[in-house]
């Protein structure tokens, strides 16, 4: 068995996928005070109702592969009433009726010039209106108080600060492609880029992955070593380091920075709350700090006026037969063929610089492979999936794929700068994929 198969199926995330699923399923599904699910009757007051949420994961401007890490989450915790918006969404449209917006890694200063004022109000909104903003790497920095440099300065939902920044910092031993960011006139810096240990802040008290075990792992891969004003918001800090990971500084230094940092925390603000997290608990082959993720999502869906899930409701529209069938044949055939000259960029020595995040070729198979892995759902559903457009727009979409992917293949193999195609290469995937899990949630919402 796979680590992730293992981690997929870790028993503390059993518990949240059960319960999220018996809401799902209509029950009346009550939490204890300490969050437990009461089985059985229970007449109490201190007993709250669960909700079903509904999520935004954001996949606009700026926002990398990472984002796919956050549906796999919601997957394995039975939370499928889910939308991918991009910052034009946001602006437009608002965060209303969402209960939980998720952002993850990528490149941060892209991510605030196109969100701008109007995609910050949107989120303040929503966390003041009762919403939960969960912002993970990237998302961390976005909306930490003292980032406070254009075009930073109209998100600020936690009081807090990056302390991974210097004027000139050491140069790297390591990874000098991933060691570096422009901040103004200094530099944002990553003295430790990996698996990092994590442990619960003092005053922090039942969480079960921490009641399992005192240290979780999980990865920084450029998230901010964080100082938070009120301490009683950090949910947890960094305690150690691991031999998963690389040392751009010498490991002692890197130690002495980083361990007692604030890694995740926690502020109220409104009627909602915005999390903050450096490492990526979000990440698949980390159950317990997914479990931590999990537990935050469950506490603030306890918060919520109880609702009976919504589902897009049984699709009436007659399609030719066969039409759907012979459509996801297609959609995977193309993307066998674009996983397959994926594979080959693999083993070429080349990463890409787009705006301020570094691509290596193993993204380009890291999207494709989601949908490959869910393609057989798809084709379980066939007759039921409804109007044939949004199939048709994947077909095309992967066909187009696997022409970009043996282009961008040929381009490297005769020595000739890759940077565009890569760019335009990486956009319709991170756009397609987002298509392609759409219709993947909305099918297993309505199943």
């Amino acid at each position: 068995m796979s680590r992730r198969s293992r981690a997929s199926g870790h028993p503390l995330l059993k518990s949240y996928r059960d319960t999220f699923s018996a809401v799902k399923a209509g029950e009346a599904v009550l939490l204890d005070t300490d969050f437990s699910m009461v089985t059985g009757s229970r007449n109490g007051h201190h007993c709250r109702q669960l909700a079903y949420p509904r999520v935004a994961v954001y996949t606009g401007s700026g926002a990398s592969h990472s984002w796919i890490w956050f549906a796999d989450l919601l997957e394995r915790q039975g939370i499928y009433d889910v939308r991918f918006i991009n910052e034009s969404y946001m602006i437009e449209e608002g965060l209303d009726g969402f209960d939980l917006l998720l952002v993850g890694g990528g490149d941060t200063y892209a991510m605030a010039a196109a969100l701008g004022r109007d995609g910050a109000g949107a989120i303040e909104r929503h966390v003041r209106g009762g919403g939960l903003y969960f912002g993970s790497c990237a998302g961390a920095y976005l909306v930490l108080g003292g980032v406070d440099r254009e075009p930073f300065t109209p998100f600020s939902l936690v009081e807090g600060d990056m302390m991974n920044v210097m004027d000139d910092p050491p140069p790297p031993r390591c990874l000098e492609h991933k060691y570096l960011a422009g901040y103004g006139d200094g530099w944002v810096f990553h003295p430790v880029y990996g698996e990092l240990e994590i442990s619960a802040a003092r005053w922090v008290s039942g969480f079960p992955c921490f009641m399992k075990s005192s240290i979780l792992h999980a990865p920084l891969f450029g998230g901010p070593v964080m100082g938070v004003e009120d301490p009683e918001e950090v949910v947890a800090e960094y305690s150690g380091l691991t031999d998963r990971a690389a040392y751009p500084w010498p490991r002692n230094d890197a130690a002495d920075f980083v361990i007692g940092r604030a890694a995740v925390a926690l502020a109220r603000n409104g009627e909602g709350q915005a999390v903050v997290s450096g490492p990526h608990l979000e990440h698949p082959l980390f159950p317990e700090a997914n479990a931590l993720a999990a537990e935050i999502f469950l506490r603030h869906c306890a918060g919520i006026a109880h609702r009976k899930p919504e589902t897009a409701g049984g699709n009436t529209e007659m399609v030719q037969p066969g039409t759907e069938a012979s459509l996801l044949l297609e959609i995977k055939r193309q993307v066998s063929n674009s996983r397959i000259v994926g594979f080959g960029l693999e083993k070429m020595p080349v990463t890409w610089k787009i705006g301020l995040k570094v691509w290596e070729p193993e993204k380009i198979r890291m999207f494709l492979d989601y949908a490959w892995e869910r393609l057989p759902c798809l084709e379980r559903c066939a007759g039921r999936i409804g109007p044939v457009e949004p199939l048709e727009e994947l077909a095309s979409g992967y066909s187009r794929v696997t022409g970009m992917v043996k282009s961008l293949k040929m381009k490297i193999e005769a020595g000739e700068d890759s940077l565009e195609e890569a760019s335009s290469l990486l956009l319709t995937l991170k756009e397609l994929t987002a298509g392609f899990l759409s219709l993947y949630f909305r099918l297993r919402m309505e199943g």
